[in-house]
């Protein structure tokens, strides 16, 4: 088991450390990165057309592209072909593939095309994929406070669906290649798009399609790049390297014909059995994995700023509110937790109540492995049913499963992303972890061997995907400059590693 900063376990490497620890933390920490000629002039393109940046997303906002309604879905298509125009004017040499259907109601219908796209081909220039998606959550009107489908502006903020996710990172992007353009600027790198309509429905035919790309247009794949997730604040941007994985499991019991004891208690303790009070798993081998805290990872998270610990700290565990910011978070990011839900009678027609189940959710962290957890989990439930003398049948299921994952901070992708984000910010990103699962990730780096890069544009509480989702106009001009220069930085980086 592993316990962040004071309390280590007898293994651990060193005491808290300072800054003369490690590779990437003797690398200098100027906040001032002289901002090359040609990048300026990007910099300019993007201040000249503010307005039409949020004419821009307005025009994409309006389409009330939603990927709930399969049926009827003339507006995720109308997205589709607003992408495609935009790609169009670009240059952008693309192609829409049907990815697959789902059965609704004894019907047949396809899933919304995925758009592959390319822009560049020098085999001299390494080559960035940039994921991005046109559809929205449907939004329940009554709990916005604006129209979901207009931008509207309010305190320096533009308000709208999708305006700080898919559709406000894809006009920023569009905005970059234009910005090129216009200054008869070469790009830096090649670019390749994957673009998506299902990414709200958790990339619903995304992985099985991309798998059938994997060796033709797919091979040469450099860098990664998603943006997605908020900072952790209001003030300093953030990188993020690494995110939870998720298992969700059920256990069920159904009643069998010699067991007269009551179902719903042998539930019960079976949890009791399987959860301590501290809300630890008890399986045998559960926490073999994780792995132990390094002296820069612990600097990493000693240098985080813009975490608001006095505003979340009256809402944890009554065991949590004296814990310190670096303890705290690596709670939240590198150490496994669960999550049990209550317990489920059948709520169907017939009224079966001899079956129960109850849900947990598993938090996994890297270096866990989903299979051997599914496998530690199973046969402990079932060890404890032994244990417990329990006749009637229990079954344990998983009902889904994304893995956690993390990158190299000190690779080329990553040192492009900070020295991009001094540039534009004059400040050194917080270096940070994502506590919920994300299952782009977990599809993109299947299909290809690539370093992936988080980079979130939006401050804290933009409301991504929810009701009165929005964006600062700061981080909606500035973020479009940072990718600007992030994807000169690539270059260089690559010219200064090779």
């Amino acid at each position: 088991m592993v316990y962040p900063h004071t309390y280590r376990t007898e293994h651990s490497e060193t005491r808290t450390t300072n800054a003369e620890y490690g590779q990437y933390y003797a690398q200098s920490q100027s906040k001032k990165i002289k901002v090359q000629p040609q990048l300026l002039k990007i910099l300019q393109y993007v201040d000249s057309n503010r307005v039409q940046i949020v004419q821009d997303l307005r025009e994409a906002v309006k389409i009330q592209s939603t990927s709930d309604d399969l049926i009827n879905k003339d507006n995720i298509i109308n997205m589709v072909k607003f992408a495609e125009k935009w790609l169009l004017k670009l240059g952008v040499k693309y192609e829409c593939f049907n990815i697959g259907t789902r059965e609704i109601k004894g019907k047949r219908y396809k899933l919304p095309p995925v758009i592959l796209g390319n822009i560049g081909s020098d085999k001299e220039k390494k080559t960035l994929c940039i994921y991005s998606y046109l559809d929205v959550n449907k939004p329940e009107i009554e709990k916005w406070n604006t129209d979901p489908w207009m931008v509207t502006e309010i305190d320096k903020c533009v308000y709208g669906n999708g305006v700080a996710s898919g559709k406000g990172v894809l006009i920023m992007w569009f905005h970059v290649l234009a910005a090129f353009q216009t200054a008869k600027i070469p790009l830096p790198i090649n670019i390749k798009f994957i673009i998506e309509s299902m990414h709200t429905h958790r990339s619903e035919g995304l992985g099985e399609f991309l798998l059938t790309k994997k060796l033709d247009y797919l091979y040469d794949v450099d860098y990664v790049v998603v943006c997605g997730s908020e900072w952790i604040g209001e003030k300093y941007p953030c990188i993020v390297y690494g995110g939870v994985g998720l298992i969700h499991f059920s256990v069920e019991i159904e009643k069998s014909e010699n067991a007269n004891i009551d179902i719903r208690k042998e539930l019960h303790s079976i949890f009791d059995a399987l959860i301590d009070k501290k809300g630890k798993v008890t399986a045998p081998g559960f926490y073999d994995n994780v792995s132990q805290i390094t002296p820069d990872e612990e600097k990493l998270y000693e240098d985080i700023q813009d975490f608001d610990l006095e505003g979340i700290r009256d809402c944890l565990p009554p065991e949590k509110r004296n814990w310190n910011k670096v303890k705290l978070l690596m709670d939240f990011w590198r150490l496994p937790a669960t999550k049990v839900f209550d317990v489920q009678e059948c709520i169907c027609e017939k009224k079966d109540f001899s079956k129960v189940k109850r849900e947990i959710l598993v938090k996994l962290v890297p270096m866990m492995i989903v299979d051997r957890i599914v496998n530690i989990m199973t046969k402990h439930v079932k060890n404890i049913c032994k244990d417990l003398n329990i006749m009637n049948k229990v079954d344990v299921k998983v009902l889904s499963s994304t893995r956690p994952w993390l990158e190299d901070i000190t690779s080329p992708n990553y040192q492009a992303a900070r020295r991009a984000t001094i540039q534009i910010y004059k400040e050194d990103p917080n270096m940070i972890r994502d506590d919920t699962d994300n299952v782009v990730i977990n599809i993109i780096s299947r299909m290809i061997d690539a370093n992936m890069l988080l980079l979130p544009l939006s401050t804290k509480s933009t409301n991504i995907g929810k009701e009165n989702e929005h964006i600062p106009l700061r981080n909606l001009y500035e973020g479009t400059k940072l990718l600007g220069a992030y994807l000169f930085q690539l270059n260089e980086i690559d010219y200064i590693n090779s």
